[in-house]
């Protein structure tokens, strides 16, 4: 009996020392005393924690695991133990071990810090060898979609029209249907040219559904986005599979440059496109967009092997595009799209808090993006005279995120203080709160200058409710003779249109009567069995060839300059960013192109003779944490290093060197950066180096080589 009491005593003697010497951090005190504590308490599991947290802290890393992993034997859903757990496995380098602690603690609580470990070595572990999937597979490009969600709460037009697109796909059986990511999380490495990330299926349903909800939290979408990412498996398109890119082919990660590969490698590429606007009215977009589009289109334009459009009147814009620039004819049909949002509209509508004001009221509601193309200022000064002429006009609604080229209108709007008081905006609105706006307006106005389509048109004429529309470009097409038309140029037009529909209610109630009687609403199936259908009739069609090569004497540049000028023309021919064959970069800056990693390559095609020696041309620049170590350019092709050079060497400078021409006529090249370096905190990027341009020519061509050192000297303001 004493000596029960006496081992009591002495454990729980122990256990207090352990407890003063880790508040001491005399960690081996409290790894001495909490070890002799477990040895007579075996199950005592918070001290197990604590015992791995003095062995981890002295470098004891088998220890610190053994005790945590004992702590998580004990209680399997401690999330504590299981964090701790993780990351001592993860630093000993037992990948898989270290994944399912992690995978255990976000089961519990989900974080992002455990997602992105997860991530990470998920990519290590499960996902090294890409899935090949060739004929009869449809491979759906989304990258763009899934950036846009993790920053907005709700979906824009062009997500929707994905969204909705995926959501029919996905539940047609019949339908071989894929969707693939060109990166996953900003910490991986890019992977090999003509490989992608493939998510499931079931979570990308997820995800669209949760996003078209009435109620969205964006740290749970981002989440679930986080977890679709994380399960993706490394997929390559082989021979006769169709790669479809579904959204903005122009960037944000699925930009045409990212799929040359896998049209080399047999796979037949198609676009849908809503619209050109930034090449037939660049007065109404940013510059930048402009520039980068501009060479988008020319770059769809070479590489599609067909294109859907959104509308009979972007097709047709399309083709006079092509046909100025004498380019080769492309497979087209129209695939127009739905009349209302992703998810069906029901009773069950949810008033917007941020227009508690407007409920009850009388209101005509803008449901767009407040951009200068969109015209809300023509609705602004249309107000403005009719309030002037003592027109009891209803309160104005604008919906949508602020874009740009819309500083008439703030200033309208400030100096009016938003109409007295009559003007209501709202933005990041869900589905839900989107119905109910739409649902208890008087109508609803579409003053764009320009659309691919005009998806609120369709959305007011969906929920029933009458609209004053632009009866330009797409516009007609989506409200048939439903709509009362304006030109958007001509207000005197407008203010009489809209007067009429403010003051004559039988004529307003005959309007809503005719959409009553008359509108059939285009649903999102019928867009997805359309799409499907066309895509179909595409894929047994030749595929066009593509032939990319850098002549001799060209610089082909890397860099990027915000409104640059494009000679549309010149490039339409002169695709230069499609040459470089590699995932190992960053998007384009000014100074060009930031190469991924310490290890990254890049391959150049030439119309040189394979086994041939040129000389090639690179114009780098090294960051300020690269100062320290060194660069080995190796020439992969004759497997020799050509340049070893310290990167403070290097600051915008041109190098020389020579280098073999491979059997497919190739210049390939791997830098390799040796030193350790660490990038700033606040920037996920991996990189060290940058390459702003890069040209060759053959030892005897001097005319060549002297245009090469001009071009890389001089900036280049013809793209």
């Amino acid at each position: 009996m004493l000596s029960k009491i006496w081992g009591n005593t002495r454990s729980a003697n122990d256990r207090r020392k352990g407890n003063q010497c880790r508040d001491a951090r005399d960690w081996p005190g409290a790894a001495n005393a909490f070890a002799r504590h477990v040895a007579s308490n075996p199950a005592d599991q918070p001290i197990w924690v604590q015992l791995g947290h003095a062995w981890k802290e002295q470098g004891m890393l088998t220890e610190a695991a053994q005790a945590y992993q004992t702590a998580v034997d004990l209680d399997v859903a401690d999330t504590d133990a299981n964090l701790h757990l993780a990351d001592v496995l993860r630093r000993l380098g037992k990948g898989e071990e270290a994944l399912a602690a992690y995978e255990r603690v976000n089961a519990v609580s989900p974080n992002v810090e455990s997602m992105q470990q997860i991530r990470l070595l998920r990519r290590d572990t499960k996902a090294t060898i890409a899935v090949g999937l060739g004929t009869g597979t449809t491979f759906f490009a989304i990258q763009d979609l899934f950036g846009y969600l993790k920053a907005h709460v709700t979906m824009s037009g062009i997500q929707r029209v994905q969204a909705g697109i995926a959501m029919h796909a996905i539940r047609d059986a019949a339908i071989d249907v894929r969707f693939v990511l060109s990166e996953v999380g900003s910490h991986t490495q890019g992977l090999p040219a003509g490989e992608f990330w493939m998510v499931d299926n079931a979570q990308m349903l997820r995800v669209i559904e949760y996003a078209s909800g009435k109620k969205v939290d964006h740290e749970t979408l981002r989440a679930m986005l986080m977890a679709c990412e994380d399960s993706a498996e490394r997929v390559r398109p082989m021979q006769g599979s169709t790669v479809i890119l579904l959204g903005a082919f122009w960037g944000s990660g699925s930009s045409v440059q990212t799929f040359v590969q896998a049209k080399v490698d047999g796979v037949r590429i198609g676009a849908y496109v809503y619209d050109i606007i930034p090449v037939t009215h660049p007065e109404f977009c940013d510059d930048s967009l402009v520039t980068d589009f501009t060479m988008a289109i020319c770059e769809l334009c070479a590489t599609a092997d067909f294109i859907l459009t959104i509308s009979d009147a972007t097709q047709v814009a399309l083709r006079e595009f092509i046909a100025q620039n004498d380019g080769r004819p492309i497979p087209m049909s129209t695939v127009p799209l739905a009349h209302h949002l992703t998810r069906e509209a029901d009773d069950a509508v949810t008033w917007p808090e941020q227009l508690s004001r407007v409920r009850g009221k009388r209101y005509v509601a803008y449901v767009s993006t407040i951009e200068g193309r969109k015209n809300h200022l023509y609705v602004i000064n249309a107000w403005r005279r009719l309030i002037a002429e003592g027109v009891d006009v209803p309160e104005l609604v604008f919906v949508g995120r602020h874009g740009w080229k819309i500083g008439a209108l703030t200033d309208v709007l400030k100096a009016t203080d938003n109409l007295g008081g009559r003007l209501h905006i709202a933005h990041n609105l869900s589905d839900g709160e989107l119905n109910a706006v739409y649902a208890g307006c008087a109508f609803s106005v579409f003053t764009s200058f320009v659309e691919g389509w005009g998806l609120p048109v369709g959305e007011s004429l969906y929920q029933g409710r009458p609209c004053v529309a632009s009866n330009t470009s797409s516009i007609p097409e989506v409200g048939g003779d439903l709509v009362d038309y304006i030109d958007p140029f001509n207000l005197t037009q407008g203010v009489e249109v809209f007067r009429r529909m403010i003051t004559d209610r039988k004529y307003l109630e005959s309007r809503t009567e005719n959409i009553r009687k008359h509108f059939v609403g285009r649903t999102w199936r019928d867009v997805g069995v359309d799409f499907l259908k066309k895509v179909k009739t595409h894929q047994n069609a030749p595929i066009a060839p593509l032939k990319l090569t850098l002549r001799e004497g060209d610089a082909f540049s890397f860099q990027f300059h915000a409104g640059d000028k494009i000679d549309v023309y010149r490039y339409f021919h002169r695709l230069n960013r499609l040459l470089l064959q590699s995932s190992d970069f960053y998007a384009a800056e000014d100074h060009g192109v930031w190469l991924r990693g310490a290890r990254p390559e890049i391959a150049i095609p030439t119309d040189m003779t394979p086994g041939s020696t040129v000389f090639i041309y690179v114009k780098l620049s090294s960051t300020p944490w690269g100062s320290g170590c060194r660069l080995s350019v190796m020439d992969q092709a004759s497997g020799t290093e050509t340049v070893s050079v310290g990167l403070n060497q290097m600051n915008g400078q041109s190098i020389r060197f020579p280098v073999e021409i491979d059997t497919e006529g190739v210049i390939r090249l791997q830098f390799v950066v040796s030193g350790p370096y660490t990038s700033p905190a606040n920037d996920t990027r991996d990189f060290v180096i940058g390459l702003g341009s890069i040209g060759y020519a053959r030892p005897d061509n001097t005319t060549a080589r002297q245009e090469l050192i001009e071009t890389m000297t001089l900036r280049d303001l013809s793209a």
